[in-house]
This record gives C-alpha cells, sequence and structure tokens, in this order.
C-alpha cells in the first residue's frame, strides 16, 4: 500500500492505519502544494478500497487492482482541473527516453487523468458541451491503445508520432473545455450515480482542486456530505484549504500534505520520471519545462509587478506573454502568491518589504483575479490590468 508515493511518509502511515482499521471517513480532504502527491495518494485509495484480494500491494493480480493501475475502473470518477499537459508531456519525455513497462504506465496513467474527466456518466445531458472533445478524446485513446502493456512497445519514429498525437490532442482538449470550475451539472450527476446499489467494490469520487467549485456546485456537495450514500467515498484534494467552504471542511477528515524539499523533489525525478542528472531546481520547475516556462524569468516578473505596484507606477505592458494565455497567466499567480508568503516571512531576499495589512489586501485581489478566470472565463489581459490597478490603490 502506497508504495509508489515518495516522500509523505507521515500522510500515507496515517491513511493506511485509517484503511487497515477500518476508520477511514466516508469523506476526506487532501490538501497541500502542487506536485506534493495529492492525486497518486487519493488514486492509490481508491485501488486499495477495490482491491479484490484485499492484500493493498501495488502489483495485486486482481482484475480490479489491474484496471486502477490503467485507470479504468469504472467505480472511480475524476472531476476537477490539474496541470494535465505539463504532466502528460513529462510522462511523454520519460516513456520515449526509457521505454519499458514503468514509462508505459506513467505515460497512460497522465492522460487518462484527463479523459476520464470526460466519463459518460458525468456528462449525462451535457454532451453538446463536449462536441469539440469528443473526437480528440477518441484519437487519444485510440493512439493510447498501441502502448498499452499488453502490447510491444512500437519503436522510434512510431512511438514518438503516438505520444506527439496524444499530447497535442491533452492540449486541444484542456483548451476545448474548462475542467478548473466545477458546473452543478457534473454533481448532481454524481450524486445520481452514487446512490444507483452495486455489489462489490466501493464507488470513489475524487474531486481535484474543489475550492475552484461553482457556488452552485459546492452547495450540491455539501447536499451529499450531509447525508452520503451508501459504499461511495469522497476524497476532495486542494491547495488552498482556506478557500473550501467551512461547513464542507466541517463534513470532511482532513489530511495535509508537506512541501517536498530539493533532495526529495530529486528523488521523486530519478525514481519516477528516470532522471539520474536533473536541471530543474525542483518538480515545479520541472514541469512548467514543459510548458516553455523558466522559472527564473517568471519570479522577475513578479518582483517587477509588485514593486511597480508600491511605486504606484502602471504596470509595463511591453511582454504581455504572461497576460494572454489562461494557463500561463494562471502561473503567474500562482507565483504571485507564493511571492507574498515569502515577504511575509521575511524569506524574500529580492522582494521589497510590505505591510501585513497591504499584503493581505493584495491576496485578496489576487484570489478574486483566480475566481474570475476560472469562474467568470474574464480574460487574463482584463485581470492582470485590473488587479494591477488595484495592488497600486490599496
Amino acid at each position: 500500500m502506497f508504495e509508489n508515493i515518495i516522500c509523505q511518509d507521515e500522510i500515507v502511515r496515517s491513511l493506511a492505519d485509517n484503511i487497515e482499521s477500518g476508520q477511514l471517513p466516508a469523506a476526506i480532504l487532501l490538501w497541500g502544494p502542487d506536485f506534493s502527491g495529492k492525486l497518486s495518494v487519493a488514486l492509490e485509495i481508491a485501488r486499495v478500497l477495490s482491491c479484490e484480494k484485499k492484500t493493498a500491494a501495488w502489483g495485486c493480480g486482481c482484475r480490479a487492482c489491474a484496471e486502477h493501475r490503467l485507470l479504468i475502473h469504472p467505480h472511480t470518477l475524476l472531476v476537477g482541473g490539474r496541470y494535465f499537459y505539463q504532466e502528460a508531456a513529462a510522462c511523454a519525455e520519460t516513456l520515449r527516453r526509457t521505454g519499458g513497462l514503468p514509462g508505459r504506465y506513467l505515460f497512460i496513467r497522465a492522460v487518462r487523468k484527463l479523459l476520464r474527466r470526460f466519463d459518460s456518466v458525468l456528462w449525462e445531458d451535457e454532451e453538446t458541451k463536449l462536441q469539440k472533445a469528443l473526437p480528440l478524446i477518441a484519437a487519444a485513446e485510440e493512439a493510447l491503445g498501441e502502448i498499452l502493456p499488453e502490447k510491444e512497445l512500437p519503436r522510434g519514429d512510431r512511438i514518438a508520432f503516438l505520444t506527439e498525437t496524444i499530447l497535442d490532442a491533452v492540449k486541444k482538449i484542456c483548451e476545448a473545455v474548462n475542467l478548473d470550475s466545477i458546473p452543478i451539472a457534473l454533481l448532481r450527476n454524481i450524486a445520481s450515480w452514487s446512490h444507483i446499489g452495486i455489489s462489490g467494490a466501493a464507488k470513489i469520487v475524487i474531486i481535484e482542486n474543489a475550492d475552484r467549485m461553482l457556488d452552485h456546485a459546492r452547495n450540491s456537495l455539501l447536499k451529499i456530505l450531509e447525508e452520503p450514500p451508501p459504499h461511495t467515498g469522497f476524497i476532495l484534494t486542494t491547495t488552498r484549504r482556506a478557500a473550501i467552504l467551512p461547513t464542507i471542511l466541517s463534513r470532511v477528515r482532513s489530511f495535509r500534505f508537506l512541501p517536498r524539499d530539493r533532495q526529495a523533489d530529486m528523488l521523486v525525478l530519478k525514481k519516477i520520471f528516470r532522471d539520474d542528472s536533473p536541471s530543474a531546481a525542483d518538480l515545479r520547475a520541472f514541469f512548467l519545462g514543459f510548458q516553455n516556462i523558466d522559472c527564473a524569468a517568471l519570479a522577475a516578473r513578479v518582483r517587477q509587478f509588485i514593486s511597480h505596484a508600491l511605486c504606484g507606477e502602471e504596470f509595463p505592458a511591453e511582454d504581455e506573454s504572461w497576460f494572454t494565455d489562461k494557463t500561463r497567466f494562471r502561473v503567474f499567480l500562482e507565483e504571485l502568491t507564493g511571492a507574498f508568503r515569502l515577504i511575509l516571512a521575511g524569506e524574500a531576499e529580492n522582494l521589497p518589504k510590505v505591510s501585513l495589512e497591504k499584503l493581505e489586501k493584495w491576496t485578496a485581489l489576487v484570489r478574486r483575479a483566480r475566481e474570475s478566470l476560472d469562474v467568470l472565463n474574464i480574460g487574463p489581459s482584463i485581470l492582470a490590468r485590473r488587479m494591477a490597478l488595484s495592488m497600486r490603490e490599496a
């Protein structure tokens, strides 16, 4: 159990004890920074609870565990957004470089973390919203079919063609459907699905970045948690526990994931991505590199943004690359929030001092910009200029 989780010993020990003693609650919240293993742990919980042999070993030969390893088990639902393209691109590079069974599973699972967001049960009566995505999903699944573990791995140009085809589909799917904000229709379909009785393995619903749900969806989730259906477990994840409704927090048990240090990040890169001499400073830089994001340039842009806000100057617009693409702007907001934390902790060597009152106002502005991006679908350029003006006036 949890053999594939690296450097989160305390959290997996606690979860394993809860599972083995039968004390795991029906609803839990896994919270902590990105790249800390929250989804990997959630998926492992789903596999262990579904195991037909009750061995809990990753290599268990039962059908349920085999389906979970390929992320095709029908009694697990995945919703919510994450860094789909970056992860798939990183895993594709690992597969092309190393080949072998671990590389196949790594890439297949990365892609299916996205594709499983389109299970028919989730989108019942909402299929019209998937018109652009469905052909891309079918193309990705068809290409994945050639690299399944039971088949001989294609060689040379063929594996390169397949991975590029899949990555292109992944990117276009993410552009076609906004998965970050979870609409109420999906929660209603989940509620209906969860009440349909099944024999054997439990049902598991995994909601990533639960803090980004629309208000109506949050209320719908709260109603489900108030009267939890039998044999259905809910696993929520978030990087912002404070953004989860208090009424929802009161109905889940929270498990905190601590940030990994650089040594732990290097271990993940070595064991999972088979990179013995990584050039990235940490996991975040590693993944962002597949999106052509230079972390040093990003940090410099954030410092400039903060400096202009403090000086009351209008932010220069000669480089709009961070403020035209939603994904890049989301990364910018995350970096900005991280800079605020460093200033607050007195650990910001290259950042100016800012009062606590101003930091609180700025943090609220960033949170509002993030919600407007995800929920209201306002363009990043408008949000960036609005946020810059408000920060100057705060």
